[in-house]
């Protein structure tokens, strides 16, 4: 049966099924393969599972959008254990992780960079997601990583580039054009421990500004987006995407090095996200995402 799924994933990898092709149908298949019915419909039950293919099995089975690049995850994965992931939030990153399917899982404890560095650091996790700076520095992520692996090897693989910046109402009704207008204004938060609420609170600090007292806390950008979009907070700090997302203003302040973390043992486990990572197609939706700059996607360093 994995025989049979894998050659169908290698015709889809070919590019001689591309998606919105139907691919055979049970008996079809079974002909093909030589092998039976059974046999060819187990084939096409994984195949659907790992969103390579959507449909009827006995006729009008396709491949989908995300097939190729689906495809390419699994024939990764092959006999290997599912990789686990921690660490920062970001929605292209959520997209990465729906694309690559099973062979990543996403830990549920662990969110926001200091966290997952910590599940790293025990080894609970193989990788976690980062982007902290070093303020002594201005090195991104290696000195932390290198930290809590206590001097053991640490890989960083380099996801994007992403821009942050203040979300703001559509049509910016309190006029705010940077961090030193955010005295007194309620504020859509970040965690503590995460990437963006360190960089907030470094901003603020370097400006002198004291926001206003409460402000909402917001478990992913997404989040912080729809605080301000329905008026519980005045502004927040995020990624550009999830302003476009709810149709807010953005005031661009600071770009970042989105990276991975990886334990010295697992750089094989994550094989299928890079594999997936840097294919054409997948690198053309991040890009429709504003705010993202994938031109060093996929570049593997040992932390400095």
């Amino acid at each position: 049966m994995h025989e049979v799924a894998a050659a169908v994933a290698a015709d889809i990898i070919a590019g001689r099924l591309v998606p919105g092709d139907p691919v055979p149908a049970v008996r079809e298949l079974a002909k093909k393969a030589g092998c039976s019915p059974g046999t060819a419909a187990r084939a096409h039950a994984t195949l659907r599972e790992a969103g390579i293919i959507d449909g009827s099995p006995r006729s009008h089975a396709v491949v989908t959008r995300d097939g190729p690049e689906r495809a390419i995850a699994m024939t990764a994965s092959s006999g290997a254990g599912a990789a686990r992931l921690s660490g920062s939030d970001d929605p292209a990153l959520d997209l990465l992780l729906s694309v690559v399917g099973p062979a990543v899982e996403r830990a549920p404890a662990g969110r926001g960079s200091v966290a997952g560095l910590g599940m790293l650091a025990q080894g609970t996790v193989d990788a976690a997601a980062v982007h902290l700076r070093d303020v002594r520095t201005g090195r991104a992520n290696d000195a932390f990583a290198r930290r809590v692996l206590g001097g053991r090897p640490a890989t960083l693989v380099h996801l994007w580039s992403r821009v942050q910046g203040l979300v703001v109402p559509k049509g910016n009704p309190l006029g705010i054009t940077g961090i030193a207008d955010l005295d007194g204004a309620t504020l859509a938060l970040r965690a503590p421990g995460t990437g963006s609420r360190l960089l907030l609170n470094r901003l603020l600090r370097e400006q002198g500004v004291t926001p206003g007292h409460g402000g909402e806390v917001c478990e992913s950008h997404f989040g912080v987006a729809v605080a301000v979009a329905t008026g519980a907070a005045d502004v927040g700090l995020a990624v550009r995407a999830v302003a476009d997302a709810v149709d807010a203003d953005f005031l661009p302040i600071e770009w970042e090095d989105f990276e991975l973390a990886v334990g010295p043992e697992s750089a094989g486990l994550i094989t299928p996200l890079l594999d997936v990572l840097t294919t054409g197609s997948f690198q053309d939706r991040v890009s429709d995402m504003a705010g993202y700059d994938l031109r060093r996607a996929g570049d593997v360093r040992e932390a400095a």
